[in-house]
């Protein structure tokens, strides 16, 4: 079996949730089974032209035969309007669309596809390319929505609502998503049929903890997210200032990159924590972040790591918004707090770093979730299943 996966960031040093899932099943069912192969086509027009010219058009990631789609002139046409203008063009986009779309299908071998599979809605261009695709090899569809919110008066919800998006999705074979709140708007708009909830997944084995729970000091702190306004990275960063003042020997340490991460500088200079605060910026291998930490401060949408930080052994405190109020019990596993509160989320934070015992069970029931629901190896047979069921 051939799976082309449609992704249209892919980055290794930047490699987010999307880009960790995609790699860690490709990676995961190519083991399982010799047959399985996975393409996956991605998008060399987003990133600065100088940056352009670095990429290598086709390279092996692990189990992936990864194929960047070129910049063409539209794409440059279209960057020019969004920076100067702060829109797009119809004209420009759809030509951009069509071009791009043209260059995957002519792709040596990419007729040989069973299925592709669709990630993401937050831009469109994908998903109408992904479709066109699946449409013009008669080849099913296969489409993951990875947003952790469809609601309408969210800024940062998925526009699943949005003309494109509903076409893209009627025409789709099989449609997961990890949400029961977007699982339920599915079934609302008539695609429950053909809808799975699949959660997320990590490969457990590679962030086991290797020193035993409640070892550490319990002040060592830690956020791994992208710097940007929807993850809202300064409210832990405000919440820290106040934790200082209680447990001065607290360490915070912030993994990641984003729109943000000059703002998130300043202020940690305003609140005077330089010392105590260190920036790592991006990283594509988190791991030695979990070892040296105690508890981990999730950020909206924050999943995947989530799940890597409770496989490693850490306490979890996190937004009580989306999916994390879905698959943190709250007391339990984790500990959830009002989005944008630092207040709670200090007086949160000192608590658990003074209560050693309660620290050490929510972590140790953290990682019995991961093994018992969100390891790759429960979840990679499922989406395999459903690539079989289309065949």
């Amino acid at each position: 079996m051939r799976v082309c996966h449609i992704w249209q960031n892919f980055f290794p040093v930047e490699s987010g949730g999307v880009e960790r899932y995609i790699l860690t099943l490709s990676d995961f069912l190519s083991r399982q089974d010799q047959n399985m192969h996975f393409v996956l086509l991605t998008d060399k027009s987003n990133v600065s032209f100088l940056r352009a010219i670095r990429l290598s058009d086709c390279e092996r990631i692990n189990s992936l035969e990864v194929h960047r789609l070129n910049a063409t002139f539209p794409s440059l046409i279209t960057k020019v309007s969004d920076k100067l203008f702060h829109r797009s063009f119809e004209l420009f986009d759809a030509s951009l669309t069509m071009n791009l779309y043209r260059a995957a299908a002519n792709i040596q071998g990419i007729d040989q596809t069973d299925v592709f599979h669709l990630h993401g809605f937050w831009q469109l261009r994908y998903p109408t390319i992904g479709l066109l695709l699946s449409q013009h090899f008669h080849r099913p569809l296969v489409v993951t929505l990875h947003g952790d919110s469809v609601n309408p008066n969210d800024p940062f919800a998925m526009p699943i609502r949005a003309p494109t998006t509903i076409n893209v999705l009627r025409h789709a074979d099989a449609i997961t998503t990890y949400s029961h709140e977007t699982l339920n708007l599915l079934k609302k708009l008539g695609l429950g049929k053909k809808s799975w909830l699949v959660p997320n997944f990590v490969d457990s084995s590679l962030f086991k903890h290797v020193v035993p729970y409640g070892n550490g000091s319990g002040n060592r702190l830690l956020m791994i997210s992208r710097l940007s306004k929807p993850k809202d990275p300064l409210t832990p960063i405000r919440a820290f200032a106040k934790v200082k003042k209680v447990v001065p020997e607290a360490t915070f340490r912030i993994v990641g990159y984003g729109p943000l991460y000059e703002y998130a500088n300043r202020l940690v200079r305003d609140l005077n924590l330089e010392g105590s605060v260190t920036f790592f910026g991006l990283k594509s291998d988190v791991r030695k972040f979990f070892r040296d930490s105690d508890i981990f401060i999730g950020t909206r949408g924050s999943y995947l790591t989530t799940l890597e930080a409770w496989a490693a052994g850490l306490a979890v405190v996190a937004p009580e918004f989306g999916i994390m109020k879905e698959i943190i019990a709250n007391g339990e596993n984790g500990l959830l707090t009002r989005p944008g509160d630092a207040t709670q989320l200090a007086s949160v934070l000192i608590d658990l770093i003074k209560n050693k015992d309660f620290r050490t069970m929510i972590a140790e029931n953290g990682t019995l979730r991961v093994e018992e629901k969100h390891d790759v190896r429960k979840v990679g047979p499922l989406i395999a299943g459903i690539y079989k069921s289309l065949l």
